[in-house]
Parts: structure tokens; C-alpha cells; sequence
């Protein structure tokens, strides 16, 4: 009995889109046909291995016939060579044609890859989020291992396959049509096994997925939370958590099993059903001299090799489903990317800069009913530099981020310029991710076209020239394994470079000197005045005394605008700025920062455009 279906609750569907059945194969037929001359070489020289192996057969069947007729030795002999010879040419050409395949198949899937790596990075960080971190994760590694498997380890064996049965039945068909239509009785067996399969597999393989994906995102969620679990002790919900959904998971995969050895059951029989059918036909007929020995042998051995191919082709769908629900998830990421609009990285900047109009926005994460926003209104005039300040969960990271151009709001409209929603639009946060590599290759992440000066001249006009240093300089390997490693402050520091080398119109820095040392403040603040200038700046304030040089201050609270304007202005109102003023000057030898520094909001992190 087959088990329900998952507990859609505990595992729910996954925000990243499945391209559906049609749409897999469309794409796949599409792929291939750029490669149509190589995939019709590649078949014709199968064609031929197969063809050449399929005579092994009815020379056979003529030995017998030779020795039953006593024809002699050399009859023998020459039929002994044609007998070698053709499974030597088979076989060179089985593996010729195997090589050309694979070779064939793994370009097109490296494409793909490529395509879908691209895709996945360039999806905006709240698809991301809503989808949870392993659903991405589990496509570009898992679904990627899977197709990769069955088409270097499947695909041309059963192309292989296919061929062999076609051939085979062909060649039965030569020796005596009886003899082909009594193998044929194992069809309906072979189409009822397969058709079962198949309408159930692709589902179970799925569910598979998709509480896999579920059990990921509970370890990935425990180990990122591990301080706040263990500070709540929280430590046996997680655990029974994870047990559940590996519960569901193994439970899923026990019906696939099922389902593949009554499968595999079904097959044996039809096999069986088959042989003895050709078997006792061939006997019939040749007790009536309507055949020889040497045909009726010829005949069982031709249905004999289907087995083989049979068997691979049916059992092989196993993997092949696997595969397609694998692609499926892959062309999805893919078809979603080609939704969104092209980045304009490499557009020139034209004109002044633009206005950012934010106009009644509301925002919440995923399910909360709580809104992380509420109402929001406000102006930057462009070319202007405005700092969000506000208490931790004010909601300052989430209106930089929509600002940013990084997720879309519940209500309410984020314009920049006359241009569309999402602009071109350049976010850096706190937490910077520094990859392995030179510093050079660092720093065209920004801009891949920059020159060695322009890359030099970024880094000495935001104060970085500590990165030009003997022993150091733009190539330099910095980050991974066999990097130097750099502080906090200094990284923070080349996304600041890289800021300034992407040269965006508008410019988002959501506490991005926050994890600087007191004596890179001064440095680093610097290179925040650099960046930040003729641009349209938003900056979300740790530290006062950043918001009181800005062309203009919004106080968030409880995800409303509070307060808003000049520093001047703010203090001069005696309200909740001036006295979040009065309290950070008259602690700031203490703790200057106690009053505004927030955990990071979700989707911190980010370096990129949008």
C-alpha cells in the first residue's frame, strides 16, 4: 500500500517554480538541436555498432545449420571469422558511438549548469528567502548530480538499448514473422509495468525532492540559529523537528523502492512470457520443417539479447525520472531568471542623479502577519544623501533593502526617477562576502571590465591603499583557503572600492562600515563620503554622527516614519531624534553605538546590483 502523500504543512511548496513536463522536453529538444550535426554523427556510428553486434545471431544460427548439414570445415572457419569480426567492429563502434554521447551530452548539460548558476545569483534575495536557502541549494547541487549521472551513465546506454530492440525485432521478423509476433506477447505485460511506473514515479521522485529539500533547510536554519537555540534551549523542538521531516523523507523514499521492485517484478515475467512464447513457436515449426535448427536457434538467442536491452531501457527509467524531475527544478530557476530584467551593470551613467519616491509601502516577511513596515512615504531628492536611523526591528534594514530594489512591497510603489521600480540600484551591507581569489578579481565583481588603473585609482581615492602595499598589490590572493586573510574593517573597505568602481546613480549602504574598528572609523568614513558623493544615497545610520553630515534623517518606529528631516531641524523639535541625540553623545565614551546597532534583518549580507 502506498504511503499518503507528504504532509504539505511540514514540507511546504517551495517559492522557486517547476517547469512543467512539456516545457522540460521543449527545452531539452532545443538544447540538443544546436548540436544537431554532432547528435546525427553520434547516432549513425551507434547504428552501425548495433547493427554490425546483431549478426553474432543468425551466423549462429548458420554454424548450426553447418554442422547439422556437415558443410565442411572451411564453412566453419570463415563463419568463425565473420563471427569475430563482427563482434569486434560492434563493439569498437558501441564504445565510439558511447564516447561521442557522453561527450556530446555533457556539453550541453555544462550549459545548462552555467545557466542555472547564472540564474540562481541573479534572483532577486527575497525569492531567494522565500524559497528557504536549501531549495536553491539542493537544485544547483542535487538536481545538477542528478541529471549529470543519467546522462553520462544512463543516456547512452539505453540510446544503445533502443536501438538493440528496434534491430532485434527487425531481424526476427527476417528469420520468420511467427517467430517476431510470439515475442510480442510480452508487450501488453511490458506496457502496463511501464505505464504504472511512470504515472506514479513522478510524483513520488518528486515529493523525494521536495521533502529533502525540507529536512536541508531545518539543518541549515539550526546551525545559522545555533546560539539563539541554545540560549533557549531549544535544542529537543529542533531535533524533533529534523527527526520529522527525516521521517517523512525516508518514508517517501520507501515508496519509491516499493514501486520500483514490483516494477522490476512486473518485467521478469514478461521476459519469461516472452522466451517460452518464442521457444515453443520455434519447436512447433520446426517440427513441421517450416525452419531450420539453426533459425529457431537464431531466434531464441535474438529475443534472449533483448532482455538485456529491455530491461535496461524499462529499469533505466528509474534514473531517467529522477533526471526529468531534476531538469524540471533546473529549467524552472532558469525560466524565472529570463522573467526578470537584464541588469544595466555596464550601461554608462547619464544625466543627474535620480529621485527615489517611495509612496505608501508596506512590507512583511514571508507568513508574519506582523508588518516589518507600515505606511511608508518619503522623498530623496536626487543627488541626495538621506540616513535611516531608528532602534533595532524599526524596520531600517527593510525599507534600505526595498529601496535597494531587493524584493517588491506588499503595497505601495518604490519609484527611482521616471524609471521603472527596480532601477539601477547598488546595495553593500555589513556582512561582505569576500571570495577566493586575486584582489583584482575581487574587485571587478563590480565591474569586469576595469583596467588595472581604474581598479588602483578606486582603491587610493576611498583610502584603501593599504591593498597596494609591498607584498601585496592587485594580485594578491585573498580569501578561500590559500588567501590572506583581512579583518572585517578591510573588506568592508573593498566593498567600498567596489561601490565606487560600479559607479551606480543611486547607492544603498545598510550599516556598512558597522564592523569596523575604531581606528578604521575615521578611514572608512572617509571612503563613505567618497562613494556616497554625486550619487543618490541612502544609508542606514549605526553610528549618529554618520546621520548628522546627511542631506536629510527619517526616524523609523515600529516600521512607521516618525520623524524626518535636516539634523538641525530634528534637534531643534525636541523630539524622539533629539533625544536619541542627547542619549549617544552623553554615552559615546561608553558605548556609542548601544542605542542604534541592530542584528542584521534577513537578506543581510549583499553586495550587488539591482
Amino acid at each position: 500500500m502506498t504511503a499518503p502523500s507528504p504532509d504539505t504543512a511540514a514540507a511546504p511548496a517551495p517559492a522557486l517554480p517547476v517547469a512543467t513536463p512539456a516545457r522540460t522536453r521543449r527545452e531539452v529538444v532545443r538544447r540538443l538541436a544546436r548540436h544537431r550535426g554532432r547528435l546525427a554523427l553520434t547516432l549513425l556510428v551507434l547504428l552501425v555498432g548495433t547493427a554490425a553486434a546483431l549478426t553474432t545471431p543468425p551466423l549462429l544460427g548458420a554454424v548450426v545449420d553447418a554442422v547439422v548439414d556437415r558443410s565442411g570445415r572451411g564453412r566453419l572457419i570463415a563463419l568463425g571469422a565473420a563471427l569475430a569480426g563482427a563482434s569486434l567492429i560492434g563493439a569498437a563502434l558501441t564504445l565510439l558511438g558511447g564516447r561521442m554521447l557522453v561527450g556530446l551530452v555533457q556539453d550541453t548539460l555544462a550549459g545548462l549548469r552555467e545557466e542555472v548558476f547564472d540564474a540562481a545569483v541573479r534572483l532577486p534575495a527575497d525569492t531567494l528567502e522565500s524559497a528557504g536557502s536549501s531549495d536553491a541549494v539542493s537544485r544547483v547541487t542535487g538536481d545538477v548530480e542528478a541529471v549529470s549521472e543519467a546522462a553520462s551513465g544512463v543516456l547512452p546506454d539505453i540510446t544503445g538499448a533502443g536501438l538493440t530492440i528496434v534491430l532485434t525485432v527487425a531481424g526476427l521478423a527476417v528469420l520468420d514473422p511467427r517467430l517476431a509476433l510470439a515475442g510480442l506477447i510480452c508487450l501488453p505485460l511490458h506496457w502496463y509495468a511501464t505505464r504504472r511506473f511512470l504515472s506514479r514515479s513522478h510524483r513520488v521522485y518528486g515529493d523525494i525532492r521536495r521533502l529533502e529539500s525540507a529536512r536541508g533547510q531545518t539543518v541549515i536554519e539550526a546551525v545559522r540559529g545555533a546560539e539563539t537555540i541554545r540560549a533557549y534551549r531549544a535544542q529537543a523542538a529542533h531535533l524533533a523537528e529534523l527527526a520529522g521531516r527525516s521521517e517523512r523523507a525516508i518514508d517517501r523514499q520507501r515508496d519509491g523502492v516499493r514501486l520500483r521492485n514490483g516494477f522490476f517484478g512486473l518485467l521478469n515475467t514478461a521476459e519469461f512470457l516472452g522466451l517460452a512464447a518464442v521457444l515453443a513457436t520455434g519447436y512447433a515449426l520446426l517440427r513441421e520443417d517450416a525452419v531450420t535448427l539453426g533459425t529457431a536457434t537464431a531466434a531464441a538467442l535474438y529475443f534472449h539479447r533483448l532482455f538485456d536491452p529491455i530491461g535496461l531501457l524499462l529499469t533505466s527509467l528509474d534514473d531517467i525520472q529522477r533526471a526529468t524531475v531534476g531538469l524540471a527544478r533546473l529549467i524552472g530557476v532558469t525560466d524565472l531568471a529570463r522573467e526578470r530584467p537584464a541588469s544595466s551593470r555596464s550601461a554608462p551613467r547619464s544625466g543627474p542623479p535620480p529621485a527615489i519616491a517611495v509612496a505608501g509601502v508596506s512590507y512583511a516577511y514571508g507568513d508574519s502577519a506582523r508588518e516589518a513596515l507600515r505606511d511608508v512615504s518619503l522623498t530623496v531628492p536626487g543627488g541626495a544623501t538621506v540616513a535611516l536611523v531608528g532602534a533595532s526591528g524599526s524596520g531600517k534594514s527593510t525599507l534600505a533593502r526595498l529601496m535597494a530594489g531587493v524584493g517588491s512591497p506588499v503595497r505601495g510603489r518604490i519609484t527611482v526617477g521616471s524609471g521603472p521600480e527596480r532601477g539601477p540600484r547598488y546595495l553593500v551591507t555589513q556582512e561582505i562576502h569576500l571570495f577566493g581569489g586575486t584582489l583584482a578579481d575581487n574587485l571587478r565583481l563590480a565591474r569586469p571590465d576595469a583596467t588595472d588603473a581604474e581598479l588602483v585609482a578606486a582603491l587610493r581615492e576611498t583610502g584603501a591603499d593599504w591593498a597596494l602595499e609591498p607584498g601585496r598589490g592587485l594580485d594578491a590572493v585573498i580569501g578561500g583557503p590559500d588567501g590572506a586573510a583581512l579583518d572585517d574593517g578591510s573588506v568592508q573597505h573593498l566593498a567600498l572600492a567596489r561601490a565606487l568602481l560600479a559607479d551606480p546613480p543611486v547607492l544603498v549602504l545598510d550599516e556598512a562600515t558597522a564592523e569596523a574598528g575604531t581606528a578604521d572609523r575615521a578611514v572608512l568614513g572617509a571612503a563613505l563620503e567618497r562613494v556616497t558623493r554625486d550619487r543618490t544615497s541612502v544609508i542606514v545610520a549605526h553610528r549618529l554622527e554618520q546621520a548628522r553630515d546627511c542631506d536629510l534623517i527619517v526616524l523609523l518606529k515600529d516600521g512607521r516614519v516618525a520623524e524626518q528631516g535636516s539634523h538641525d531641524a530634528l534637534l531643534a523639535s525636541a523630539g524622539e531624534y533629539a533625544a536619541l541625540w542627547r542619549a549617544y553623545t552623553g554615552s559615546a565614551a561608553t558605548s556609542p553605538r548601544s542605542d542604534l546597532k541592530s542584528a542584521p534583518e534577513p537578506g543581510a549580507g549583499i553586495d550587488k546590483e539591482h
